[in-house]
């Protein structure tokens, strides 16, 4: 897929690789309750600096390019 592309969803039946509703419809479920917890959890501060320190970093690229 190129950078600024939507993806749409397939209406159509499964194909070879592909999951049906009822399947996405568990996974999610099941996704949504494993990471329940985790959603109210504060962001680690390591995890913090790599964002400032990614963001400062396209901010000079911005500038230099």
């Amino acid at each position: 897929m190129k950078p600024g592309e939507v993806m749409v969803p397939n209406r159509q039946k499964p194909g070879r690789g592909q999951l049906g509703k009822s399947a996405q419809v568990r996974i999610g479920r099941r996704l949504r309750q494993v990471y329940r917890p985790l959603v109210g959890e504060p962001i680690p501060d390591d995890c913090i600096d790599l964002i400032l320190a990614l963001r400062r970093k396209e901010r000079e690229q911005g500038r230099l390019a």
